[in-house]
């Protein structure tokens, strides 16, 4: 068996500001050949999960390319493009192959082409040159799934859990699936059944006994009732403003594309009559700050509107106002991206206290900046590693950053957006969050983690990148009637995806 392999992956977000450039996939990570060998050594990768398995099944591995960002806006164009030709070019110079597995996220915008995603698996299709050579791909569970998608790669299996714990193993099942293909042992057909409905993501947590954990569970007893040889549910990014954008169930059948829509339509359907219990009470910043002071225990306070790990700029000073205001002496902790404030505080340095105007630069269409006198206490370059979920063993940083210390709140101030998992970061920058009472999170599921006995969280709702009531965001590009905008008793299914008119040529 010869396999080409390859990497992509970028969470896009249609209501932030964020552009995607080279740099920005450089700093975390971009590898060609054999370099992907060694940087995803060790990690817990979708790509290392597909990797271990075909080296197990003795494949011979053609390695091509890796490129991954944190989430935000959308990728320019010129990467984009210098991306895939690199895909297509490297699988091009790798054939004959028997079979191709991509490792990709599933939400990536574009500021020209509609169906990134989409449009990476045509130009492989095309590269290989047969409707036959298997395809399999390995998914985020927000990812979007379009008709084409699904209409060009044999194989596509989507994360089953959220918080995503089982990154290693999604690639491991889409490259088992792939091998088994190859050998003929399979003939894999996947479908998609998809609603015009979008909902939040706070609540689409796979643990206990919540909706999606009940959508899994259905899921895997599909699996094993051998209905399907993978059935995947994707909830969606929900700030994707497109018009074919909706909750999709997906299943992998053996030949049997009837069985297959059955089975995505089951799945899609347990995910629609579970829509009102996905959204989670919220308060206002002030109200959680309030909240958190009387409470028992230590608070996470969960800056939703914000979440970076959603595509947000990680910009928002809206809690950091609420506990100025309202509570000045208690010991917490917040993180908010502002290089010029990082920049400022070098320049005064350890021990130095000045007047900081501090957040609202990278997007001020919410909020102004909040005026703090504080005191530097640290400077660092932000350098951490993910300890689990998508990321782990990745190295990241937050870039030049600083701690300012204003009463009892700690402020730390990087430069960069990122993806938090844990509290790897404050870690890095000298913050113990065991001893805050308060902390901030700018993500919408890792924190739960971090909770147990003596730790509660609160979410936020508001303005923001990633506001947390679908139903009042001003959409340009959604069909109406769709959920949750439209309280309906029936579902409708989602528009026919958009795919570009243009069509990108490669040397």
């Amino acid at each position: 068996m010869k396999v080409a392999v390859a990497s992509f992956e970028f969470e896009g977000n249609s209501l932030s500001l964020g552009v995607a450039r080279r740099e920005d996939f450089v700093r975390l990570g971009m590898f060609e050949g054999d370099d992907i060998y060694r940087a995803v050594a060790g990690k817990q990768l979708s790509l290392s999960g597909a990797l271990d398995t075909l080296t197990e099944a003795g494949a011979e591995i053609l390695p091509v390319f890796m490129a991954r960002c944190v989430p935000g806006g959308h990728v320019e164009d010129e990467f984009y493009e210098e991306a895939l030709a690199k895909i297509t070019d490297g699988i091009a110079a790798a054939m004959p192959v028997d079979g191709v597995y991509l490792a990709l996220h599933g939400a990536m915008i574009c500021a020209t082409e509609k169906d990134p995603e989409g449009a990476i698996l045509s130009a492989v299709r095309e590269k290989l040159g047969r409707a036959d050579i298997p395809m399999a791909v390995s998914l985020d569970l927000h990812a979007h799934v379009t008709e084409r998608m699904a209409d060009t790669a044999q194989i596509i299996v989507g994360y089953e859990t959220y918080p995503h714990v089982d990154v290693y193993r999604t690639g491991a099942c889409a490259a088992s699936l792939l091998v088994r293909a190859i050998k003929d042992e399979i003939r894999p057909v996947t479908r998609i059944r998809k609603y015009n409905a979008i909902v939040p993501v706070l609540g689409g947590a796979t643990l206990n006994d919540e909706p999606m954990a009940q959508v899994a569970a259905l899921s895997r007893a599909i699996e094993a009732s051998g209905r399907a040889l993978s059935v995947s549910y994707f909830p969606v990014q929900p700030w994707l403003d497109m018009a074919d954008v909706g909750i999709t169930g997906l299943a992998i059948s053996d030949g049997d594309p009837s069985q297959a829509e059955a089975v995505a339509q089951e799945v899609l359907d347990a995910i629609w009559d579970r829509r009102y219990d996905f959204e989670l009470p919220a308060m206002t910043p002030r109200e959680a700050v309030e909240a958190a002071v009387v409470a028992d225990g230590r608070t996470l306070i969960i800056d939703a509107p914000d979440s970076m790990g959603a595509g947000a700029q990680g910009d928002s000073p809206a809690l950091l106002a609420a506990l100025v205001r309202h509570a000045p002496d208690i010991e917490s902790a917040v993180f908010i991206v502002d290089p010029e404030t990082a920049a400022l505080a070098q320049e005064i340095g350890i021990g130095g206290t000045g007047d900081f105007l501090i957040g609202a630069k990278q997007d001020s269409r919410w909020f102004e900046p909040v005026q703090v006198t504080a005191t530097v206490t640290h400077i660092c370059d932000g350098q951490f590693t993910y300890s689990g979920g998508p990321a782990s063993g990745i190295q990241n940083s937050t870039g030049p950053t600083a701690i300012l210390r204003a009463g009892g709140i700690r402020i730390m101030v990087g430069s960069y957006s990122i993806y938090e998992h844990l509290d790897e970061h404050y870690a890095a920058c000298g913050i113990d969050i065991a001893t805050c009472r308060i902390t901030s999170f700018k993500n919408l599921m890792n924190y739960r983690k971090l909770l147990g006995p003596g730790v509660q969280y609160i979410p936020l709702y508001g303005p923001g990148a990633a506001p947390l009531r679908l139903q009042h965001v001003e959409w340009q590009n959604r069909v109406r009637p769709f959920w949750p905008a439209d309280d309906m008793s029936l579902p409708m299914p989602a528009p026919k995806s958009a795919v570009s008119d243009r069509k990108i040529e490669h040397q």
